[in-house]
């Protein structure tokens, strides 16, 4: 258990680092593609279209960091349903559900990016799948933070009872 906590941790101290630095690459080129086509009426090519995927990566490493600090969305349905049963049975089994739905979209990520390798597309010179990336990559941060913390409550759990 320490092991995965470890590795969690590490992925998420390397994610909010890498957050920060897609997002002042961002602000940069947003920024210099407006002087640019204010002042002197040119731009960085595929300019927009590096800002939108640079968009796409700070939304999905942000999902998997608030997913690591437990501030994701939450619906308290199971918890408002569930309300007679024991509290950390409730944990279990709203772990065990976000594992499953995360492992579910982890997969359709992965088959997403291998039905994007026929595509030839590129943004400047990387291919759209390279920047499509993040899907796979934010889902399996996300599945690693489930199962941390699925496995926890099974601990607790077990020492509840």
């Amino acid at each position: 258990m320490n092991f995965l906590r470890k590795i969690n941790y590490r992925l998420y101290k390397f994610q909010q680092i890498f957050v920060v630095v897609l997002f002042l690459t961002l602000l940069i080129i947003a920024f210099l593609q407006v002087v640019l086509r204010l002042f002197f009426r040119g731009g960085i090519e595929s300019a927009d279209s590096i800002i939108h995927y640079l968009v796409l990566w700070v939304g999905f490493l942000g999902a998997s960091l608030a997913t690591y600090k437990n501030r994701h969305i939450n619906i308290d349905v199971a918890s408002q349903f569930f309300k007679k049963l024991n509290k950390k049975l409730v944990s279990l089994i709203v772990n065990i559900v976000s594992l499953s739905i995360s492992i579910l979209f982890l997969i359709a990520a992965i088959n997403f990016i291998v039905n994007e390798f026929n595509n030839d597309a590129k943004i400047t010179f990387i291919p759209v799948w390279v920047l499509e990336l993040v899907l796979p990559l934010s889902f399996l941060f996300i599945v690693i933070s489930f199962l941390q913390k699925f496995i926890e409550s099974i601990i607790t759990y077990r020492k509840g009872k």
